[in-house]
């Protein structure tokens, strides 16, 4: 049975032109449509609080009485026309956003129309989830264009990160010293080692990447068994079957190497957040502290800590002969959740919908992208020792 309309569409325009890498001419087509009298008001004045979800900086709140009254159309992204959102009335609702009234479609038409001009109450979004180490566009060309910014950085106006780690138990993400010592004094019920008979595992398709991040495990395979499976290596797990692959690494290894293709400010995927849900000690490079912002203390070991790579050796293999050391690093595992599904994904698209309906934003401009998203990002190559 087909489901009765919400409301009525109005074309008042407003626009979100996206720009993105993978495809060319993406947009976000947003417009105003007011609502009718019907059997079902949809409610609106919905007060939508990021910090619940750990990762946001500022909240968003509708005026009383506003209508349901933005249309989202969106086209092809990353390969994806729905982009794990899907279309209609109900795709942002169904994502388990606060405030969801915002329709998406991927009907083009009146695009023409909508891109010929830009109202003042419009709004150009900046998108992008890949890493700003790779140019795929020039942001010198974007001077004065864009009004807001949706990216995985923390300082972005809609933050999108690849997940989140949310506190479960009323424990603090950071713990202080003296609160951390507590906690590693407890006995781990769970043997985390047990049964693991071997150390290190690499999932990697990239074998040239920006961070070095190739000849690090080189340099680290001078000292540990390091096994290496997809392109660059010679160990097999059918990229197809990710989660039976992460599961197989967490029952047979000790430690992953969750190492990103760049090392740039905040940017930090499901390579991470994925191995964080495994029984297994995720090896990071990060130079920014962004993992340390984002997960528990003590659940990871950042390679930047180490004055070498054999320093970094050496620490895991004493964690390899050393049980009670080897688990204390999922102290963490019972008084956290790790978010990483579609849904949690959504949660950029939920910020987007809750700020257009935010009329008291004041209005803003990007003057420099190239200086906010290049420059800003302070990425880096490392340098192995």
């Amino acid at each position: 049975m087909r489901r009765k309309a919400i409301c009525r569409i109005m074309p008042v325009g407003i626009l979100i032109k996206l720009i993105t890498s993978h495809t060319k001419n993406k947009l976000f087509g947003v417009r105003h449509f007011q609502k009718l009298q019907e059997n079902t008001t949809p409610d609106c004045n919905l007060f939508y609080n990021p910090l619940e979800y750990n990762i946001f900086k500022r909240n968003f709140q509708t005026q009383a009485g506003n209508p349901c009254r933005h249309h989202l159309n969106t086209f092809q992204a990353y390969g994806n026309k729905e982009y794990g959102v899907g279309h209609g009335r109900n795709a942002l609702r169904e994502s388990g956003c606060p405030v969801w009234q915002c329709e998406t479609s991927d009907n083009r038409t009146n695009v023409q129309e909508y891109d010929a001009v830009r109202l003042p109450h419009q709004r150009y979004v900046f998108w992008s989830i890949e890493s700003a180490a790779w140019r795929f566009v020039d942001t010198n060309l974007m001077k004065n264009f864009f009004n807001w910014t949706m990216t995985y950085r923390w300082d972005s106006d809609m933050v999108s990160p690849y997940g989140y780690i949310k506190p479960s138990a009323g424990v603090p993400l950071h713990p202080t010293d003296e609160q951390m010592k507590n906690y590693l004094s407890r006995p781990s019920l769970i043997n985390y080692a047990e049964g693991k008979t071997k150390i290190a595992a690499w999932f990697v398709s990239n074998c040239a990447s920006q961070s070095r991040r190739n000849e690090l495990v080189r340099e680290l395979q001078r000292y540990i068994d390091v096994d290496i499976y997809g392109d660059c290596g010679t160990m097999v797990c059918p990229r197809k079957r990710e989660d039976d692959c992460r599961k197989m690494a967490g029952k047979k290894y000790k430690f992953y190497l969750s190492l990103e293709n760049s090392l740039c400010l905040d940017y930090v995927t499901e390579k991470f957040f994925g191995m964080m849900h495994e029984p297994i000690i995720p090896i990071v490079v990060g130079f920014h502290n962004h993992h340390e912002k984002i997960a528990p203390r003590h659940s990871f070991i950042n390679v930047a800590n180490f004055e070498s790579i054999k320093k970094l050796a050496d620490y895991m293999i004493l964690l390899d002969k050393n049980d009670t050391l080897y688990n204390e690093y999922f102290w963490w595992k019972s008084h956290f959740e790790v978010r990483n599904s579609q849904q949690d994904f959504n949660k950029g698209m939920c910020h987007l919908c809750a700020a257009l309906h935010d009329t008291t934003l004041p209005s803003k401009i990007y003057k420099d992208m190239h200086g906010w998203w290049d420059k800003n990002a302070t990425c880096r190559t490392m340098e192995v020792l």
